[in-house]
């Protein structure tokens, strides 16, 4: 019996050195087992980062130390190979990367996916050509004043999916070799300057998703610059078929059959058109856009010399707000008057936001407007009647933002001076006058 008991105790007292080693082996490879950084691509990221102002965002970038470990960087767990380095700027500018940059030096990481270098200041630095980033599938550099040509080397890679040139100082034409990304799901080549055509081979993206071509929403009033695309807009039906952004800006040449196609895009959500200064005379374009505004919740027609009798012939059709989905509209910078005003009235139940900046629209406290959820309204650079008082005009509980400057508005104060106003406003967060 005692030789039982002996062999037992040395039998579990076995068991327990195994499973101490098992959990030892564990913690070590844990702890181990994941790769640290190749060391040609820490050198790479370290030469990338000579030379610029980074204001902390690269103070862990340091010598002698795991470049996967480094904030805003992340790297293949098995390999150390970097995959992902995002490296955006804040929209409020209190952290960001500033000075020339040399993007050639990052070439080294050939595994990368996924490059972010947007809402910086590389002071007009050329957009390079990525040449050697096989495996780029994110590519965005929108807002950091990167200058030049877009590099139709562009077109080589293969994998993305994603590309954002948008606000960066672009100038000539767009490149053919676009078309050829063909897993594209989104383009955004929104910028100043661009010249020439929109090339036919983007209509051969049929997994893009988001296209925005020329223009700058909501920046056109503001810089009052647009690009000098022109021509024909070369989309056929068929193509592009899971569209559900389109922003289109320049002064294209619109005919019939382009309306087709816009009809066409049965999953078109937002709709943005700036400088088509020929828009108003297409009766066919104006009827394909009144028979998509029920799908669509955001619309925009800047720039496009519309009058009332246009704006009324995009409603015409609607008889109650709820066939109407949209949330934001922006007429800026048409020839509109206070008839389209009234007449949106009738339609904006769900409207949140509101612009008709740079019109011919007179306010005055017999015609103010209602609109129940709205959030921001554009009113800026028109004429305000000096009787208005914002307390009387009921225009939404929900008002968080109100612009009003550069208007034809004799006495400012009685806007805001009565008492009525604090309460029918209480919500707002920004008034520009």
């Amino acid at each position: 019996m005692s030789a039982y008991f002996l062999k037992s105790f040395y039998f579990l007292l076995l068991l327990s050195l195994l499973a101490s080693g098992i959990s030892v082996t564990l913690k070590n490879s844990s702890e181990n087992g994941q790769a640290k950084c190749i060391e040609r691509e820490r050198q790479a990221l370290l030469n990338f980062k000579v030379g610029l102002k980074d204001l902390g965002m690269l103070s862990t970038w340091t010598n002698n130390t795991d470049c996967c470990k480094w904030e805003r960087i992340q790297c293949n767990h098995q390999t150390g190979h970097v995959q992902l380095l995002d490296l955006h700027g804040d929209n409020d500018y209190t952290q960001y990367l500033r000075g020339p940059i040399n993007v050639t030096s990052l070439i080294h990481l050939q595994y990368i996916q996924h490059l972010d270098l947007s809402h910086n200041d590389f002071a007009g630095t050329y957009i390079p050509d990525f040449m050697g980033f096989t495996n780029l599938r994110y590519l965005r550099l929108s807002n950091s004043y990167f200058a030049g040509t877009i590099p139709s080397k562009l077109g080589d890679l293969s994998q993305l999916r994603y590309l954002n040139l948008r606000d960066s100082i672009l100038w000539g034409e767009i490149p053919i070799q676009i078309g050829n990304l063909k897993l594209l799901q989104y383009l955004d080549l929104g910028g100043y300057y661009l010249s020439g055509k929109i090339p036919y081979q983007i209509g051969n993206l049929r997994k893009l998703r988001y296209l925005s071509i020329g223009g700058n929403y909501g920046e056109i009033t503001s810089y009052n610059i647009s690009n000098s695309l022109s021509g024909a807009i070369p989309f056929q039906i068929g193509n592009l078929p899971l569209l559900h952004t389109l922003r289109l800006g320049g002064n294209f040449d619109i005919k019939g059959k382009d309306a087709q196609w816009l009809s066409s895009l049965h999953s078109l959500t937002v709709l943005e058109l700036t400088s088509l200064h020929y828009l108003g005379s297409s009766r066919q374009w104006l009827q394909t856009i009144s028979k998509i505004i029920p799908n669509l919740t955001e619309l925009r027609l800047v720039d496009c010399n519309l009058l009332d009798i246009d704006i009324q012939s995009l409603f015409h059709s609607r008889s109650s707000n709820n066939s109407i989905s949209l949330t934001i509209l922006d007429l800026s910078s048409n020839m509109l008057t206070s008839s389209t005003l009234q007449l949106l009235f009738n339609f904006g139940l769900h409207l949140q936001e509101l612009y008709l900046p740079h019109n011919n629209i007179a306010l005055s406290s017999s015609l103010c407007p209602n609109f129940p959820s709205l959030k921001i309204l554009d009113l800026s650079y028109s004429n305000l009647a000096s009787s208005m008082s914002l307390g009387n005009s009921n225009i939404s509980s929900k008002l968080q933002e109100l612009h009003l400057g550069s208007s034809s508005l004799i006495d400012r104060n009685l806007l805001i001076s009565s008492t009525s106003t604090t309460n029918s406003l209480s919500s707002l967060l920004h008034i520009d006058l």
